[in-house]
């Protein structure tokens, strides 16, 4: 279940959703573009899963998509991305404050980002930029 409540304009993703982003993201940052057999092989999914996200995210406005070409994340998109990247840093960073080992604190804060509420995030953000002034 997705308890993410969407801010003001912004697009409710899924947890399956939020992940193509992310894994598009990291493509394009490593190669410049997103290879759909790429996609498919860093998620464990097949060739028609990573068709439909795809579509689905073209629709959306998130991604620039065409059958048999690769893809690439919009301005929205790559907002998108950044926002989750930032999520699952502040959730890492503060797993390791904590003490909990970095392979754990790395699959939890994977975790996590997709599930705990938007408000808990932006508090634990203002917790740990005060953490790091100290």
């Amino acid at each position: 279940m997705n308890n993410k409540q969407p801010e003001t304009g912004e697009i409710e993703l899924t947890q399956a959703l939020e992940m193509y982003i992310k894994t598009i993201h990291e493509l394009e940052q490593e190669f410049g573009a997103a290879a759909p057999s790429d996609i498919a092989q860093r998620l464990s999914v097949k060739a028609p899963s990573v068709t439909s996200a795809l579509q689905k995210l073209d629709a959306l406005g998130m991604a620039t998509y065409h059958r048999y070409q690769h893809v690439n994340l919009t301005e929205q998109g790559r907002e998108v991305a950044e926002k989750l990247d930032r999520r699952h840093r502040t959730l890492r960073d503060f797993l390791l404050l904590i003490g909990v080992e970095e392979k754990i604190a790395l699959s939890d804060a994977c975790e996590i980002e997709h599930v705990v509420h938007r408000q808990t995030i932006d508090r634990l953000i203002e917790y740990m930029k005060k953490q790091s002034k100290t």
